[in-house]
């Protein structure tokens, strides 16, 4: 029985494994990806450990640490020895008394694992123990071999044309691929109705039939037509506004009509079962009928995958992301944490890939198509079925006036035409979500990072060019009034040069307290904001490198807890089996932490924008917006965008501390879980600092006698 539960634990680690090895994951592949001769990873510990890192088992030129280690093991093999022989002594005389070999609590493992921990206790010849071997195996081999097969496969998702998130396509896209489906669910409708008609004499009408092909469809019979579908023209113009120069646009041109070509293929195939499945149901009550949404909006998702690829060769994005996944796999995982601005971008859509969503047109059934008696009732059964699809779009999607979701939901705007009674209200919320992470306005997913950085940069902008203005209309008043204009100016009633620089002096204190408020919000959010991901990411290393040397050094700990472990049940020597998996784990759940934060950071973003206005019109349902009012709900807006970004990518350095807890194990004291935090306070202290305007705090009333003074403080 005792057998049963390792048996069992041991039959399912097998079962699970099965989809890893089946995905081409073994023991070779993770060694093989460990041994990079750039990693970054394995080259710092090379830089701490030696040469033991690159082969753990086999004896290397001796270091200062395995000097170190040889010294701690010797005195530790001493301790052990003595107290092992004592331990021993007394259970042999013990038994003796009792007259049975184990005691018990005790089986016959107890003796093999006080040999195993003593054995792996010795130092061995490069001054390690056989412990600490198997720590720094399990970090430099299955840690870091692990991370960086999950690098280089995310690295190979993107060059592949994948993005970060699902991104919603465009309305005008998903229009075009319903009016395809339903260009052929025409065509096969009304040529399943004239073969009934004709099946027992010659026909006299003659089918639909789809002709053309390299990016033009047209489905007629010579007299009805069930409609068209062709590639919109190149327009350079349109391009050059999204990729700032004329380019070559063949490459483009060529996916639009290949994408086409899949699009007409996938949906013509679609729309015939979607005709036979439905005659079957009503003759026979038998078959079900495929989810057309579902397959409409897959296959215009593709038609923008193919298309976007295309577009994405034409700009820089294309060169940044070879080089991300060039420097991914010659540096490993851990220079995952210096590329998320191009993670978050790369594959993203523009305007560019709405602008070339195929032209179609509907059927005009003029003609002789027969009776038509199946074609609207194909029809009814399509509608009926897309208005209760069970297909959901991703978050962030905007709502075609086709789609299925648009025949049985609300438009939330038309809440907000009757809610927003307040034009402040109206002005409050645009502001707010007025998305800057994105160029394509057919997309409602927001990136509150990127977005922030955004704000900052305009902050700065606008803070460096008051700068420049006031100081330039400064100057030119004071030499205005030095010249010959300021003599003139000084016979005549009003001195126009003298009057501005005057007023100008005099709201300098002002103008300088909000300039420099400017400058430090401006600072926060274009430089401390982009910088997050990085920072957390590399507390998460500096964890990590921790976690490595705390685990060698602990090694010999852990064999020692092995003498005479049974006794106790393994609670002292459980700990180190759960640490040698968090060395296993640690890099590999950094990476997933990495991606978990970006994706997550987006959805919340997402989320933010498409509540606030809600918020804002329920806790202002009964009340005036004003300036100060509108200033406060945009400060709170930002500050939910600032504090979630700063907070979620925490998971980069937390998340391998909350998956270790999970079995059994207890949280690591992260050394540089403040860094995030020193450095904002960095940032805030400067602002606060910049803010105390010189020649404000110390300005003396002059209506007082000397030496009583008054100032603002």
């Amino acid at each position: 029985m005792k057998l049963l539960k390792p048996l069992q634990a041991a039959a399912l680690l097998c079962a699970v494994s099965c989809p890893a090895f089946a995905a081409d994951v073994d023991y070779q592949t993770i060694s093989d990806a460990a041994q990079k001769t750039g990693d970054l990873s394995r080259q710092a510990l090379v830089m701490i450990f030696g040469d033991v890192v690159l082969s753990p088992f086999q004896p290397g030129q001796p270091t200062l640490i395995g000097s170190l280690f040889a010294m701690l093991n010797g005195v530790l093999c001493t301790v052990a020895l003595v107290w092992f022989l004592v331990v021993t002594l007394k259970s042999l005389y013990q038994g003796g008394q009792e007259g049975q070999v184990f005691r018990s609590g005790r089986t016959m493992l107890h003796p093999v694992m006080s040999f195993a921990g003593f054995i792996t206790l010795i130092p061995t010849a490069s001054g390690w123990s056989l412990s600490q071997l198997v720590m720094l195996w399990a970090a430099s081999t299955m840690g870091i071999g692990g991370a960086n097969q999950l690098t280089d496969k995310a690295a190979d998702m993107i060059s592949s044309g994948m993005s970060l998130v699902v991104p919603p396509t465009a309305p005008a896209t998903r229009s075009a691929a319903r009016a395809v489906f339903e260009m052929n669910l025409c065509k096969y409708a009304t040529n399943r109705e004239l073969a009934m008609l004709y099946q027992d004499g010659q026909a006299r009408t003659l089918p639909m039939e789809t002709r053309g092909g390299n990016g033009s469809y047209l489905t007629d019979n010579g007299s009805a037509r069930c409609g068209s579908a062709r590639i919109p023209k190149t327009s350079e113009g349109g391009l050059e506004g999204s990729l700032a120069s004329p380019v070559n646009t063949d490459n483009v041109t060529a996916a639009e009509r290949q994408a086409l070509d899949t699009l007409q293929s996938t949906l013509d195939a679609a729309a015939g079962a979607f005709v036979d499945t439905y005659l079957s149901r009503r003759d026979q009550d038998t078959g079900t009928l495929a989810d057309a949404e579902t397959l409409i909006q897959t296959a215009a998702a593709t038609y923008e995958h193919t298309v976007n690829q295309a577009l994405n060769q034409l700009n820089y994005h294309a060169a940044l992301q070879s080089q991300l996944t060039t420097q991914l796999k010659a540096r490993g995982w851990l220079s995952l944490g210096a590329w998320y601005h191009t993670f978050a971008t790369a594959n993203s859509k523009t305007n560019a890939v709405a602008n070339a969503s195929p032209i179609t047109t509907g059927p005009g059934l003029q003609g002789e198509t027969g009776t038509g008696d199946l074609y609207h009732q194909v029809f009814a059964a399509y509608r009926a079925q897309v208005q209760n699809s069970p297909y959901t779009a991703p978050l962030g999607s905007q709502t075609a006036p086709d789609d299925g979701a648009a025949l049985s939901a609300t438009d939330p705007d038309a809440v907000f035409v009757s809610v927003f009674k307040n034009p402040m209200q109206k002005a409050t919320n645009f502001v707010a979500t007025w998305n800057l992470s994105t160029d394509a306005s057919f997309s409602d997913q927001v990136n509150p990072l990127i977005k922030m950085q955004t704000i900052g940069d305009y902050t700065l902008g606008a803070a460096e060019s008051a700068l420049a203005a006031y100081t330039l209309t400064l100057a030119a008043a004071s030499t205005a009034d030095n010249s010959v204009l300021g003599a003139i100016g000084k016979l005549t009633f009003i001195n126009l040069p003298a009057v501005v620089k005057d007023v100008l002096t005099e709201l300098s204190p002002p103008f300088y307290f909000l300039l420099l408020l400017l400058f430090a919000v401006g600072f926060s959010l274009a430089v401390f904001l982009p910088a997050v991901p990085f920072l957390y990411w590399m507390v998460g290393v500096f964890n990590w490198l921790v976690s490595v040397m705390v685990g060698c050094a602990a090694g010999p700990m852990w064999s020692a807890t092995h003498l005479g472990a049974e006794e106790d049940r393994g609670s002292r020597s459980a700990y180190g089996y759960i640490f040698l998996i968090d060395m296993m784990l640690r890099p590999s759940l950094m990476v997933l932490g990495f991606f978990f934060a970006s994706m997550a950071v987006m959805a919340g973003g997402t989320l933010l924008d498409l509540l606030f206005g809600s918020a804002l019109v329920n806790a202002n349902a009964d009340s005036i917006i004003g300036l100060f009012k509108m200033i406060g709900w945009l400060m709170i807006y930002a500050r939910i965008a600032t504090f979630g970004v700063t907070r979620v990518f925490g998971l980069q350095a937390m998340l391998a501390d909350h998956v270790i807890t999970f079995l059994g194990g207890a949280r690591m004291a992260g050394i540089m879980g403040g860094m995030v935090d020193d450095v904002k306070g960095m940032f805030v202290q400067a602002g606060s600092d910049s803010r105390k305007t010189p020649g404000l705090q110390d300005a003396p009333n002059r209506d007082l006698q000397p030496g009583n003074q008054d100032g603002v403080r």
